[in-house]
């Protein structure tokens, strides 16, 4: 009579497995299946390598593909607000879900330098300021275009996967206007 359900094992990070069980360990493990999914339409490399990060990088924390992430995976969870963000720092599914880090890294704490201060390695998930920082960023420059083009993108494998040969007039209309 007992349901046997098979482990799913995420293709971002192999170290990460998710199992059923009669205990409920968090509510957010859809975050996980999210990034897997992200990941299995090649839409978090495409995003990462067409996106600018014009901050100075000895400053950078946060990857941006990972502040991307974590705007993402917040909001498909219901954390409409910049603020969740704080409170969920410390969260380790949605760390897992938003590290481009392997395996149980993303949950260790950040290593410190001489003075006690976080070496560049982020220590949970970004603030609500850096946050707030990337949708100011988002939205300037060739950014915004990006962010344009991946929507059409994502909306012309959606149309593709319900109706053979529909995406080809967005992919006809998109290729015309440019970026």
């Amino acid at each position: 009579m007992g349901e046997s359900v098979a482990d799913f094992r995420a293709q971002f990070d192999g170290a990460v497995r998710i199992e059923a069980r009669s205990e409920r360990l968090t509510g957010d493990a859809g975050a996980l299946l999210l990034r897997d999914g992200l990941e299995r339409i090649g839409f978090v490399d495409w995003l990462a390598g067409e996106l600018v990060d014009r901050r100075t990088p000895e400053l950078i924390v946060h990857p941006l593909i990972e502040l991307v992430l974590t705007s993402v995976v917040l909001l498909a969870q219901g954390w409409r607000d910049q603020d969740d963000a704080d409170a969920l720092r410390d969260d380790p599914v949605l760390r897992l879900a938003v590290s481009t880090r392997r395996g149980t890294a993303p949950l260790l704490p950040a290593p410190r330098d001489d003075r006690g201060c976080p070496t560049v390695v982020p220590d949970g998930l970004a603030s609500q300021p850096t946050l707030s920082r990337l949708a100011r960023d988002l939205a300037e420059g060739g950014n915004r275009a990006t962010l344009r083009r991946a929507l059409v993108k994502q909306a012309a494998h959606r149309i593709r996967s319900m109706r053979p040969g529909a995406h080809r007039r967005i992919s006809r209309r998109e290729a015309s206007r440019g970026p």
